[in-house]
């Protein structure tokens, strides 16, 4: 008896949430689907070949498509149409998808544009190419996402949990849970390849153990060949970024400062070129709002208010006013509703169609804020009658960077008021994903992106 007990000490019960092995079903389900991709540019263009045959619509467009897929699938890798999370979500497959084509289009008619052969391609046929084939592939891919949730259970990745001398729960399932035993302090050649049966191709393994046993099974997973990681209740209030390291010891880390200078140059290059150019394209619809305001109502054009920036400090955003002169609230402390009486008519429209946030991009020239970026808000701003931070104490750490025009939260539906508490906090969910996963790549990704939410439900 006590040797059992001894022995039961070092056992490892294993849970299986989902079988292993689903990286070999995953790329085969991406491969299919780019497959089907490329094959669907190719029938739209043997439509158009077989409805406009004979005529000059068929000018150009055998180089036009020859060119489009290369172009594509570059651009639909670049926007991850094809990574894992985006298969699963038919909205977010279709969604990924006609960006990558519109990018594709944008670049095609560049380089068509800068070789001079715009005179011997059709427009009308690569232009209904790109309609046909931005047709089918929704179409696809909306399918192809419910087959996928299907083979895949709905999970994308297999997860192996190894609790460390524990017996199994009640909620256990017999034809999913084992016991074996297993010692990470002096584990023999046997019990390894154990384990490693055990483990498999699992995506994902997370050990259950005493604190003073890690390290030992850190030494044992290191050689598994598989992603590996502790459940560590205790650092969930802290929330670890990651690991670091000073005067020989680990140190855990709890926040990042700027980007590097690299991308620091690279980010606000952009802001300016970005700003620069959406200001002389948009002078024109800038120029006619400011002027319907003027005639709208009495009071100025510009509605400024402080709102909090990077680091917490308060800078001051320029908007189109758009609520009458004596109603404008420059605390933010009641946020608009859809039938607010204090929307002036003018004002009505340019928030429905997001002009009001225009002028941001004079903050952003100025270096107040950037293109992309969690969205500012104003000091007093509530939900539920509760004060931002004291909903959510990590609301300060989406000030890491410069507030943007756009975001990660905005390309998600999460706009507009906040009615209620959740509505902030998954705000602030969205925007500490976007600082801690930042790319240049994944700015432009949100840019294109906006374009499909720049007019929503939440906009008035």
């Amino acid at each position: 008896m006590n040797t059992f007990a001894h022995d039961f000490r070092n056992a490892v019960v294993v849970h299986f949430r989902s079988k292993p092995s689903k990286e070999v079903v995953r790329l085969r389900l991406i491969t299919i689907l780019v497959l089907m991709d490329i094959l669907s540019i190719q029938l739209t263009f043997i439509a158009a070949n077989l409805l406009f045959v004979g005529t000059p619509i068929l000018h150009g467009l055998g180089f036009a498509v020859g060119s489009i897929i290369p172009i594509f699938l570059i651009c639909a890798f670049m926007v991850r149409a094809y990574s894992g999370p985006e298969i699963l979500k038919p909205s977010a497959s279709i969604g990924g998808v006609l960006l990558a084509l519109l990018i594709s289009a944008t670049v095609l008619g560049l380089i068509i544009f800068s070789l001079g052969v715009g005179p011997h391609v059709s427009r009308v046929g690569v232009a209904l190419t790109f309609a046909l084939s931005a047709v089918l592939m929704s179409i696809i891919h909306f399918f192809h996402a419910r087959y996928t949730n299907r083979v895949l259970g709905g999970s994308l990745y297999s997860i192996v949990e190894l609790h460390d001398g524990a017996r199994l729960g009640a909620e256990s399932d017999p034809e999913k849970d084992a016991n074996f035993f297993f010692d990470p302090v002096s584990p023999s050649p046997a019990s390894f390849d154990r384990l490693g049966h055990v483990i498999g191709r699992a995506d994902r393994v997370i050990v259950h153990c005493a604190t003073q046993r890690r390290a030992a099974w850190a030494n044992v997973l290191q050689g598994m060949n598989v992603h590996a990681e502790f459940m560590a209740r205790e650092w969930t209030d802290i929330r670890p970024l990651g690991i670091g390291e000073h005067d020989g010891s680990r140190t855990v880390v709890v926040a990042r400062g700027p980007l590097n200078l690299h991308d620091r140059i690279i980010k606000r290059s952009f802001d300016v070129a970005f700003s620069s150019m959406a200001l002389a394209l948009l002078a024109p619809v800038l120029l006619v709002a400011a002027i319907a305001i003027k005639f709208d109502s009495p009071g100025p054009i510009f509605f400024i208010q402080p709102r909090i920036g990077r680091q917490n400090q308060l800078f001051q955003l320029i908007k189109f006013r758009s609520m009458r002169q004596d109603c404008c609230d420059k605390a933010g402390a009641q946020s608009t509703s859809r039938q607010d009486q204090r929307v002036t008519r003018i004002g009505n429209f340019i928030r429905r169609t997001s002009i009001d946030e225009l002028p941001q991009f004079i903050n952003i020239l100025k270096g107040d804020m950037s293109v992309v970026g969690p969205r500012p808000h104003a000091v007093s701003s509530t939900a539920e009658d509760r004060l931002f931070w004291d909903i959510d104490n990590r609301y300060w750490h989406r000030h890491a960077c410069r507030p943007g025009l756009t975001g990660l939260a905005q390309i998600q539906g999460l706009r507009g008021a906040t009615g209620c508490v959740k509505d902030l906090i998954d705000r602030v969910e969205a925007d500490l994903q976007y600082l801690q996963s930042w790319s240049f790549w994944n700015d432009i990704r949100i840019v294109f992106q906006t374009f499909k939410v720049i007019c929503h439900t939440n906009s008035f």
